[in-house]
């Protein structure tokens, strides 16, 4: 028995009267226009595309390199918010810790009920002068081993600095697995930035944090990742890793391009107080930042949809546009099919102001 749904459906940034049917977990027709059949259910918000964030390093008290229980909560979490399809995503860490979390996530990606698409790994060759959170003393460069959980089927997306000795050739080794490589906790000049472009990087760990800032003289990475059209750009809309007159600016040059994520910490969806993320604490104060104690950002408590509705309320994007931003665009990255025919049914039912009203997981009602 298939199931018809009709309303305002958002695809490429745009609205559209449509309708869809899914049946046996699968969308099996999607058209413009009235359906030929009354609809089992008509929404008068808005129809999308299931959310998907590349970058979920915790939540609801854990980080993700903490087991199956901590994965079960992360993916309740994230489910309540519309996403239906994330990675989690392992910052630096010691070998031992990346080689059980990746074993564990292998696991969690052939469970038809999770959302977990993939592991993205950020780490650990990231430029100890970028580190951010990250510890430097756990880094590493390719040129010396690659990590044997790297050869992982369940690896979708690696963050990586491409001037480390070694980086370019990793960069290539990755995009021939059809693996996605982002460019981010780096230094790099443009020259450097275009070589790691030209051998498949497509793109770039939350723009303007934890990288070179953008000079006149310098452009370094923001500056390529801005204007090259080959590249996606991740951008953490919380208000606080980027002014908000940046985030304007984001826009107009790469809205199409932009790919809104959380990095999200235990401290996302969970009250205040202090979390431990890869050994390092992270504290969620009244304001709603994650923090390290001495100050420095430390990801986010950020919901993907809180995202949605931040990028569209500052910018200007409508909401249709900043739910592409938050699951077309995202899922295009790894390779993964969206709203389309054949593929399993991720829809999230919004209502006018871009929160969740109901979420369809693998063609199932979740909420």
């Amino acid at each position: 028995m298939s199931l018809v749904l009709s309303g305002q459906i958002a695809r490429g940034g745009a609205l559209r009267e449509g309708w869809i049917e899914i049946e046996r977990g699968r969308v099996v027709q999607l058209r413009a226009g009235q359906p030929p059949r009354t609809p089992d259910e008509r929404h008068d918000g808005m129809i999308a595309p299931g959310l998907c964030d590349l970058q979920v390093n915790g939540g609801a008290g854990y980080e993700v390199t903490s087991g199956p229980a901590a994965l079960d909560a992360i993916d309740a979490l994230q489910l309540a918010h519309g996403v239906t399809s994330y990675l989690p995503t392992i910052v630096t860490t010691d070998v031992s810790t990346a080689d059980r979390a990746v074993a564990e996530l292998e696991e969690r990606v052939a469970d038809p009920h999770s959302p977990v698409a993939g592991v993205h790994l950020e780490g650990p060759f990231l430029t100890p002068a970028h580190a951010g959170m990250h510890r430097p003393e756990l880094m590493a460069v390719p040129a010396d081993g690659v990590p044997a959980y790297y050869a992982s089927s369940a690896v979708r997306l690696v963050t990586l600095a491409p001037e480390l000795p070694g980086a370019l050739e990793l960069v290539r080794d990755l995009r021939a697995r059809g693996v996605t490589v982002s460019l981010g906790h780096s230094g790099a000049d443009a020259t450097t930035v275009r070589a790691a472009i030209d051998r498949g990087a497509e793109m770039v760990t939350h723009l303007f944090n934890a990288m070179a800032p953008l000079d006149h003289r310098a452009p370094g990475i923001a500056g390529v990742a801005l204007l090259d059209r080959r590249v996606r750009v991740c951008v953490i809309a919380d208000g606080l890793h980027v002014d908000p007159l940046v985030l304007e600016l984001v826009r107009l040059l790469a809205g199409p391009r932009v790919v809104l994520v959380t990095d999200a910490t235990p401290a996302a969806g969970a009250p205040e107080g202090h979390y431990e993320m890869a050994g390092i604490t992270v504290q969620r104060g009244r304001e709603g930042a994650a923090r390290t104690p001495d100050g420095r950002l430390a990801g986010s408590t950020l919901t993907l949809d809180a995202a949605v509705r931040s990028w569209a309320a500052v910018t200007g994007a409508s909401l249709a546009e900043a739910v592409a931003a938050a699951s077309e665009v995202p899922a295009a990255a790894i390779r993964m099919p969206g709203l389309t025919v054949g593929a399993p049914a991720e829809l999230v039912l919004l209502d006018p102001h871009g929160f969740p009203v109901r979420v369809m997981h693998h063609g199932e009602w979740l909420i």
